[in-house]
């Protein structure tokens, strides 16, 4: 089976100000139509009786295509990698079963990802029947709706919406998808299985008015802005997700270039733009950052942080120095400066203000450009064994500019961190940290972006978890390369506390392309063999690639070796 042609290749950054008109059709129909309009051509999932109705209408719709994993909880993570390719994500679940969705879906939370869950449900007439349906989980209730689900998804979503009234369907479903695309985050829309066939009338979506900043406040708190920058010597920027969550980023980059701020990531926020701009400097992870960002940002006078998280991953367990004279906290929503708090400011409102005032501040700063530094060259030695850092300093010597790097959480994170990358080419759970995200999130990526190659860096305790889902890219002749890293085990937690625990049976990882009757497995037990796989795989677009490296059980990038220590040292101090 093959992926569908694509009909665009249209990327949603921002809620749709176009109105979306509806000739009378039905509820599915119109929820169907309603999704492609903001540009999606997938939609994941697992069939399940009472969601049936709906995947045979995704099966016969022009321009979207259903594409069948083999857990719900993969679907949910292969969506959520293609909202942050493509700027909105879809998978369908059937009623009760399919709630192993919810790690995915509070993930997207976490990490603000535009994701949306469909799931059927049972139809009123069949409670009125009988309330022991299977599926069901309180199966004593009254209410044929049987509220629980709905419950759970409350916790994990921002808006909900269960469609089972004919007059109010089409707006229901406006509006929590507007919530959706407003706040980037995922939420929940049940249909239940007897409505998704109901007929409604011709009905046109007008967007709400944006949500526009207070005046006031916006001009106190642009003007506040520009005070600290005059008085700035040596500012730096600590660009956040939030950036390229709202589409903001060529705005961004324009706000920096012309008061020439050098500009640093979070690692949540790696690759929000090009990071070969010649401001960029690289990711600043306080301690685990390299020692030319590290030191630049800690010396510098005034700090812009626009749209970040202050979580433990981003600030390098928390070590990053973020205590600058001048500090400028922008986020989505909200923003500090120095010790003043202002709220209803909207974030693209406020950059657009700071990039069109007429004040003359530039400055003549020294910084090495990322894209300068020296890379970490990678020539194969014969007949040595391959090590965790000889993998990722080949992987970064022969990565083309525009590929696309999806990694698990471990060593695969930390070890690929430092890569100069594209804008977007970057794909990880860095902070919620789902073990087994990479395998379905790097097949996905792949369908959301064709005409890229898709690398993808797993440990082999994460591969096992997810890797089923190798046989959806067979199916759907999707190709990403996957590079297992073979270290016998749960690698990053064995520097915490060693047990028998970590380890995992020892899989022949290659013959899985017997198992699922495609692609290409290769085992690397050597340097030299490693980098001819690569090379390998990389020339062949047209194919799905397995390659194994065979690494001792202790072997970890020295990125990761940063990581456990800092880790260990805040243990230490917490005693």
């Amino acid at each position: 089976m093959e992926v569908k042609e694509k009909t665009s290749q249209k990327k949603l950054y921002l809620t749709d100000d176009l109105p979306f008109k509806s000739a009378p059709t039905t509820i599915g129909k119109y929820l169907l139509n309603k999704l492609n309009h903001l540009g999606v051509e997938h939609i994941f999932g697992i069939p399940g009786d009472y969601i049936l109705k709906f995947d045979k209408l995704i099966e016969e719709h022009e321009n979207i295509q259903f594409i069948g994993t083999t857990r719900e909880n993969t679907a949910g993570y292969m969506a959520d990698a293609y909202a942050r390719a493509r700027g909105l994500g879809v998978a369908c679940i059937t009623y009760g079963v399919g709630i192993n969705i919810a790690n995915a879906t509070a993930q997207a939370l976490v990490e603000s990802v535009p994701l949306i869950i469909i799931s059927g449900a049972a139809g009123s007439e069949e409670f009125i029947r009988c309330n022991e349906l299977h599926h069901l989980i309180n199966q004593t209730t009254t209410n044929y709706s049987d509220t629980t689900q709905l419950e759970i998804f409350k916790q994990i979503t921002v808006g909900q919406a269960v469609i089972d009234n004919q007059q109010t369907a089409a707006k229901d479903i406006d509006t929590v998808i507007e919530i959706c695309l407003r706040k980037k985050k995922p939420i929940y829309i049940e249909i239940p299985r007897n409505m998704v066939d109901v007929p409604i009338e011709e009905h046109i979506y007008h967007p709400p008015p944006k949500q526009i900043s207070d005046t006031n406040v916006l001009e106190e708190s642009v003007q506040e802005s520009l005070k600290i920058l005059q008085q700035s010597k040596q500012p730096v920027i600590w660009l956040g997700y939030e950036v390229h969550r709202f589409g903001l980023s060529e705005l961004f980059l324009k706000f920096a270039e012309k008061y020439h701020i050098p500009i640093t990531s979070t690692l949540l926020g790696k690759t929000v733009i090009n990071e070969d701009h010649p401001l960029f400097i690289g990711v600043y992870q306080g301690d685990l950052s390299c020692d030319e960002v590290r030191e630049y940002v800690e010396s510098s006078d005034c700090l812009l942080a626009i749209g970040t998280m202050l979580n433990d991953v981003n600030t390098g367990i928390f070590s990053a120095k973020i205590d600058q004279k001048n500090r400028i906290f922008a986020q989505s929503d909200s923003m500090q400066i120095g010790y003043h708090h202002f709220k209803e400011i909207n974030l693209g409102e406020y950059l657009q203000k700071l990039y069109e005032d007429q004040n003359s501040i530039t400055y003549n700063l020294s910084f090495i450009p990322a894209s300068k530094r020296n890379k970490n060259s990678f020539a194969a030695k014969k007949n040595t064994k391959i090590t965790s850092k000889a993998v990722f300093d080949c992987i970064e010597t022969n990565l083309r500019f525009g590929d696309i790097i999806v990694t698990d959480i471990g060593d695969c994170l930390f070890g690929s961190s430092e890569y100069v990358l594209d804008k977007g080419c970057f794909v990880a759970c860095s902070f919620f940290a789902t073990l087994g995200f990479g395998t379905p999130g790097a097949i996905a990526t792949q369908l959301a972006s064709p005409n890229q190659r898709v690398i993808g860096i797993v440990g082999d305790g994460a591969f096992q978890i997810t890797c089923t889902e190798l046989s959806t890219a067979v199916r759907y002749g999707i190709y990403p390369i996957i590079i297992v890293l073979n270290n016998h085990g749960y690698g990053t937690e064995r520097p915490l506390i060693e047990g028998e625990y970590n380890d995992v049976l020892d899989w022949d990882y290659t013959a899985l392309t017997k198992v699922f009757k495609g692609g290409v497995g290769i085992e690397c037990t050597t340097e030299e063999e490693f980098e001819k796989a690569l090379l390998k795989a990389l020339q062949d677009p047209n194919q799905l690639y397995i390659l194994e490296v065979e690494l001792d059980k202790t072997d970890f990038s020295p990125s990761l070796n940063r990581f456990v220590a800092l880790v260990n040292k805040a243990k230490s101090q917490s005693n």
